[in-house]
């Protein structure tokens, strides 16, 4: 099962700046091991991605992965509006396809509306795909946003 990063940086109190990192003999192995699982899964990750066949499947995960919270509900308008694409059309394909490949579910609440959701379940490696993307990754709406704003300010 994969680790968290959260969990890793919680195990060696890595962003606790009171404790100094102390490793040493177990210790000192343990953590090259863990920080190989990690590199290791995110490896996988890439790897999942790059295999997706349909050319939008990696941006729509991604999307899926980037709204995916506790509190928040992700149906195939909002990722639309993430990847700042004009016609839900584009996307579709792509979703079927990771629907198919196991890499989303998709709840059918009413014939037009779906929750979707990882399929972290079956793919373990997306519960830290889905930390990085939150953490990391600037979805086309973020970025337009953000020129927008750059544009307001001058």
């Amino acid at each position: 099962m994969s680790q968290s990063y959260k969990d890793f940086l919680k195990k060696y109190k890595i962003d606790d700046f009171k404790t100094n990192l102390k490793l040493s003999g177990s210790t000192k192995i343990d953590f090259y091991n863990d920080i190989d699982k990690l590199l290791k899964t995110m490896g996988i990750i890439f790897d999942k991605l790059a295999m997706i066949a349909p050319m939008r499947g990696a941006q729509v995960l991604m999307a899926v992965a980037k709204l995916t919270g506790p509190n928040n509900v992700v149906n195939k308008t909002d990722i639309k509006r993430c990847l700042n694409i004009d016609r839900l059309e584009k996307i579709l394909s792509a979703i079927n396809y990771l629907e198919i490949a196991k890499y989303i579910t998709i709840e059918k609440k009413t014939e037009k509306f779906h929750i979707i959701k990882l399929n972290e379940e079956d793919n373990p490696d997306l519960i830290i795909f889905r930390e990085i993307v939150q953490k990391y990754w600037k979805s086309p709406q973020e970025e337009v946003e953000q020129a927008k704003k750059w544009r307001d300010e001058k």
